[in-house]
């Protein structure tokens, strides 16, 4: 068969990239904005709670985008996934725009799990087209890039989400037509999220590829029972790798949800300050991370390390054990900036790591459910649980809102701990898994 390089061109294959990592990198600005905001939205909304705050960025978000995953993996599979990826951007694009015009805890509440429904679109039909666009050894760095977007969006939320937020509370809040005065925090919801919609229309312009590595040609999809007997088959390695991952999600949107918090609290730093120290990180080191890591993939793919995905997983975690730990509990606030560098690097190898193996072992016909499956036995409990695990332990642990960084540190030693253990063991799974997965690949 034809690779994806001769009908489409490389020149177009890397702007399909381009593409996806924006959308994927909107999907994050509109998901965290909200953690460069949190003083001024629980002033707004009558005191409100770190734990209430915490529910809005997490469960509001993730319980139907969860939900969702599901069916927007089985759309993936069996129709066009550029239009199913145009349609998810335009509404959370829209929805997040509508999070600045509600002024109720419930009404802002209920606008965020709209915004769930949205996102929940991209992972599945994103990667199930990716792996459709490019042959298995470049797969690794084309999502490599594409998994870049966390770091990207959480650079810009903190770069522009810090400064922004910062000068409008030292301006008169603003009134705008058909909606009337605004809070500072509801004008950033508006200004991040309009320029979704056009995304949206690059999205629409894509052209749909070729699907490949199909087991039965003449099926336009498979049913839930076959899907569910294919991971009960392999459910040792479903089983680790999914654990280690929920580890690791968790502890990386926990330090992303109120490390901008922590600084202001506990260092005196203005969220400009923090801000623009931070999210320039994210932006460099991790999308140095994310590429590097998809980079070496395929280098070590090329030269017969079959697990080369998850091992560098591995080795990525084993280096976060310490210096995550370390992080958020040393008085130099400095100190522990230059300890960020290596922290976001080593947190920015596995997403798209995750992605270029399910891929790997799974026929075309089950790749966006793949993607499903891992987004709600992972991320659905990583974004409900990670914003308000720090906050219950600093509310009822340590009864102090200065004990973030505490609280974020002692989370740290467990979910990578748990994790280190869950990938050495998952990786003979893993290497059995891609055998089996050798009769469907030819294509």
């Amino acid at each position: 068969m034809q690779g994806s390089e001769g009908k489409f061109g490389n020149a177009y294959l890397w702007y399909v990239v381009f593409v996806f990592t924006l959308a994927s990198t909107f999907s994050i600005i509109d998901r965290q904005i909200l953690n460069v905001m949190i003083g001024p939205v629980k002033r707004d909304l009558g005191g409100i709670s770190d734990f209430q705050v915490s529910l809005i960025m997490g469960f509001a978000f993730t319980f139907l985008y969860s939900i969702f995953s599901y069916p927007a993996g089985w759309i993936a599979d069996r129709y066009n996934r550029r239009n199913l990826m145009a349609a998810g951007i335009f509404s959370w694009s829209l929805l997040t725009v509508v999070c600045g015009m509600v002024s109720q805890y419930w009404h802002l509440f209920l606008a965020r799990m709209g915004v769930g429904v949205g996102e929940a679109t991209l992972g599945p039909a994103a990667n199930s087209a990716l792996a459709d666009y490019f042959p298995s050894e470049r797969l690794p760095l084309a999502i490599g890039v594409v998994s870049a977007a966390p770091f990207i969006g959480q650079g810009l939320a903190n770069m522009a989400g810090g400064p922004l937020i910062d000068y409008l509370e030292a301006t008169p809040n603003y009134v705008l037509p058909l909606i009337g005065e605004v809070f500072s925090w509801q004008m950033v919801f508006i200004v991040v999220g309009a320029p979704g919609i056009l995304v949206a229309a690059m999205m629409l312009g894509l052209r749909e590829p070729g699907r490949r590595g199909r087991i039965n040609t003449a099926s336009s999809g498979v049913s839930f029972a076959e899907v569910w007997r294919f991971v009960e088959t392999r459910r040792k390695f479903f089983f680790l790798v999914f654990t280690a991952y929920l580890c690791l999600a968790t502890q990386g949107w926990s330090l992303f949800s109120w490390l901008v918090e922590y600084y202001v609290r506990n260092h005196g730093w203005s969220r400009t300050e923090i801000g623009l120290v931070y999210g320039s990180i994210a932006m460099l080191v991790g999308i140095s991370g994310s590429v590097w890591a998809g980079f070496r993939a395929g280098v070590l793919l090329r030269r017969r390390v079959p697990d080369a995905t998850l091992r560098l997983v591995l080795y990525g975690t084993i280096v976060l054990l310490p210096t995550a730990t370390v992080l958020t509990i040393l008085p130099d606030p400095w100190l522990a900036v230059a300890l960020l560098v290596p922290v976001t690097f080593c947190m920015a190898m596995p997403s798209g790591l995750i992605m270029a193996t399910l891929q790997a072992i799974a026929p075309n016909e089950l790749r966006g459910q793949m993607v499903a499956f891992y987004l709600i036995a992972v991320n659905f409990l990583a974004y409900t649980f990670a914003p308000s695990l720090p906050a219950l332990i600093s509310d009822f642990v340590f009864a102090s809102e200065l004990a973030l960084g505490k609280s974020i540190s002692i989370l740290a030693v467990i979910n990578y701990s748990v994790a280190i253990v869950c990938l050495l063991l998952c990786l003979k799974h893993y290497r059995a898994a891609l055998h089996e997965a050798k009769s469907w690949n030819h294509g």
